[in-house]
């Protein structure tokens, strides 16, 4: 009998954590914290600890299926993952010479470590129109921050004396390393301030908590701007010496005051003006990324507003506050490996959405590189590949009408399509009319009954890892493999290279495996993968802060740009302001007696992270939340006749609906209503049961009501609004019961 642990990466969610694996003789017996790991030490959660459940579930896909029904039928053919890659291939061939590479899509999510494979075989290909779940977070992040001051900052955690928490809580059971680090920070006396449109696990412990309205964040971030400014409490010298626009901002804030914010908001004045002054001056303080600021039509203006707090406060790449932490000297980053600068000019300016939402496009990546390449060394600094990304509603419309052109074809790698989107019926009629859909999963997904091939995908327990946060952060992490994938599962990067090889881009594929490829990216440091995994297991440069003392910052003009040249060039507002999301009350008072609550979106529960469909099907997870419950404060429940546990309608201004659980909580505010995220019922799959389609997708999937119309884009990136949006609810009246987990 052979046993041995591996130092593993946990891919469930984006937080990455490093565990330990016990495997005896090929199989996994035990997975475990690591507390000698150097990013992530004794970090674990549920889904990782039952990662041994997903990958030898029943319904765990291991062969390759070819649809041979209509689409959607459930008819499927089991072949050979080479006979697909061949057949695949050769459609999109044929695909490609009647209209070219552009009609050629792809999009992935988180559980996939092949984002810069996936791009570089786009890149290659000469196609623009790829995209992924970070459209909807974390990506669109990045942007704001190059334009402002050259590169995407990380919290220092371990020296901070001050944490603000924008609607994000971390938890044990989620985002697990973080919540320990922010634990770490509060015990030896950080000061904490949360802002949420409920009560969520850090409101007791906060020493400021503003319960704010949805997707109301930029009316209070640009009071904190006014009260910092206008009560002398900016980092003068750093202001003078390492901005420009202060006088401009100072002049666009002026009206923005605590009591403006508060009326929007519903937070007290004093209490933003408290806070405003704790952050200032209790430094130094971090804002740590979370999702709420992407999740608005006024997104790109809040995340602004961020930028230039943690600027004007002086927090900006010294201990304690937000590191630019840079690339590491002696790896090959991932936006190398993308091989962006293949990509033609000509392709470029056909990629989807690049007409309306231009900060997320090859245009904006061409006006950060040179200053960013400056001081950083890349040209194409793709961070979270929060570059050019394809506008995924504009891809759906292209798939649809064929305006402005036909897109025909899709791969869509560990990304249910139809629930990582808003607009479910948007998306499914664009993939209805495809001539070729791939998807590569590890379920049978509701995106992948539709397909025409389904690959079966590797789980990170079955793949060697090298990561280092999507060039975020400049150390490189090992991660072993620790069994080997049942049938003919197919990793992740090899998907793109043995297509790529198929489509006539052997030569820069030269590598037969992962390993071969980290291993010319690790030569330069005197590593190789096996190395770096089993022995060193992490690489990084020595940290050093203040950097832009010898080099300046990465924007045009060298220094923090508080008034954004590179915004003004794209003829957007080069400063933050206040935009009323476009369906609130106060915007839209007709709507106050049709759909009188406001609702919000893009809550992750504990148990599982986005779709999750394996985590759905384990009944260690699928016990502790049989069923989609949507949080509603108890006086308004009453007033609706809902009882906790009682079925209820969510339906909003699209005129669909969907079917949560009434969940009674004072947490939440009398007029606000939480919508979980994610949900299908994969128990469903295959049944002629009315409304079982898809898995019962339409059942209680958030996408279902949201938008995805320009109206409800925000205007630089196409960030879709996922919150503050209007809605009415009242109980289901027929007697149908939920469908409940099934062991």
């Amino acid at each position: 009998m052979s046993k041995e642990t591996k130092w593993v990466i946990c891919s469930t969610c984006d937080i990455n954590c490093g565990l330990l694996v016990t495997v005896e003789d090929g199989k996994v017996k035990s997975i475990k914290k690591n507390p000698d790991h150097p990013l992530t030490p004794n970090s674990i959660c549920i889904k990782g600890a039952n990662a041994n459940k997903y990958i030898t579930h029943p319904d765990r896909l291991t062969h390759a299926l070819k649809r041979v029904g209509e689409r959607g039928s459930g008819q499927w053919e089991q072949i050979s993952t080479k006979q697909a890659l061949d057949e695949i291939a050769d459609k999109m061939k044929k695909l490609i010479a009647e209209d070219g590479p552009e009609t050629i899509g792809s999009t992935y999510g988180w559980s996939s470590n092949a984002g810069a494979a996936s791009r570089r075989f786009m890149n290659l290909l000469g196609s623009p129109n790829w995209t992924w779940t970070g459209y909807v977070c974390l990506a669109n992040s990045t942007v704001p921050s190059k334009a402002t001051y050259g590169f995407w900052q990380f919290p220092d955690f371990h020296n901070t004396k001050c944490i603000v928490l924008l609607g994000h809580a971390p938890g044990p059971q989620r985002w697990t390393a973080e919540y320990l680090w922010i634990k770490d920070a509060l015990d030896r006396g950080a000061k904490l301030i949360v802002t949420d449109p409920r009560r969520n696990s850090y409101s007791d412990q906060a020493d400021i908590f503003l319960q704010v309205k949805p997707a109301t964040d930029s009316a209070y971030l640009l009071a904190w701007i006014n009260v910092i400014i206008y009560e002398d409490l900016y980092d003068k010298e750093f202001v003078k010496k390492w901005t420009v626009g202060f006088e401009q901002l100072t002049e666009r804030v002026k009206d923005y005051t605590p009591e403006w914010a508060s009326e929007i908001t519903g937070a007290p004045a004093d209490k933003i003006r408290e806070s405003a002054r704790m952050y200032a001056t209790t430094g130094p303080a971090v804002i740590p990324w979370g999702a709420v600021p992407d999740h608005h039509a006024n997104s790109t203006q809040t995340l602004r507003a961020l930028t230039i707090l943690r600027s004007i406060t002086g927090n900006l790449d010294v201990p304690g506050g937000e590191l630019l932490m840079g690339y590491h000297p002696e790896i090959s980053s991932d936006d190398e490996f993308e091989l962006n600068e293949r990509l033609s000019p000509e392709q470029r300016k056909k990629q989807l959405g690049v007409d309306r939402f231009k900060l997320l496009s090859w245009e904006t990546l061409e006006k950060t590189g040179p200053a960013m390449e400056k001081v950083w060394g890349k040209k194409y600094s793709n961070q979270v590949s929060g570059g050019a990304m394809a506008h995924p509603a504009s891809m759906w419309e292209a798939m649809k009408t064929g305006k402005p052109y036909r897109m025909r074809a899709l791969i869509s790698q560990c990304n249910n399509t139809l629930n990582s989107y808003p607009n479910t019926t948007h998306v499914y009629e664009g993939l209805m009319n495809l001539d070729l859909l791939v998807v590569m999963d590890l379920i049978k997904s509701p995106t992948a009954q539709l397909a025409d091939y389904i690959l079966p995908a590797t789980h990170w327990l079955e793949r060697p890892n090298l990561f280092n946060y999507w060039d975020w952060i400049p150390v490189y992490q090992g991660g072993e493999q620790a069994v080997e994938a049942p049938g003919e599962c197919l990793h992740d990067w090899m998907l793109w290279r043995e297509l790529g090889v198929r489509l006539g881009q052997e030569k820069d594929w030269p590598w037969e495996s992962m390993e071969e490829a980290y291993d010319e990216r690790l030569k330069p440091a005197g590593l190789t993968w096996e190395k770096l995994s089993t022995q060193v297991r992490a690489s990084a440069p020595e940290i050093t802060f203040k950097k832009y003392e010898q080099t300046g910052f990465g924007t045009p003009s060298g220094k923090v740009e508080l008034y954004s040249s590179i915004f003004e060039e794209l003829g957007y507002d080069p400063m933050p302001s206040w935009v009323e999301p476009p369906e609130s009350h106060a915007r839209k008072p007709e709507l106050a007696k049709t759909h009188p609550l406001t609702f919000f979106t893009g809550m992750r529960e504990n148990y599982w992270f986005h779709s999750f469909g394996l985590g759905r099907s384990t009944k260690e997870l699928r016990s502790r939340e049989p069923d989609p419950r949507m949080q509603i404060h108890p006086d308004t429940a009453y007033e609706l006749d809902l009882s906790d546990g009682d079925w209820a309608w969510v339906e909003s201004t699209s005129g669909k609906r969907i079917k949560l659980r009434s969940w009674l909580s004072n947490d939440t505010a009398p007029d606000v209503v939480r919508v979980p995220h994610g949900w299908w019922y994969p128990e469903t799959t295959g049944s002629e049961e009315p409304g079982a389609a898809l898995s019962s997708l339409w059942k209680s999937a958030d996408a279902v009501i949201l938008h995805d119309s320009d109206e409800y884009c925000d205007k630089e990136q196409g960030n879709f609004q996922l919150r503050g949006l209007a809605c009415k609810v009242y109980k289901v009246e027929d007697g149908t019961e939920g469908t409940s987990y099934i062991a």
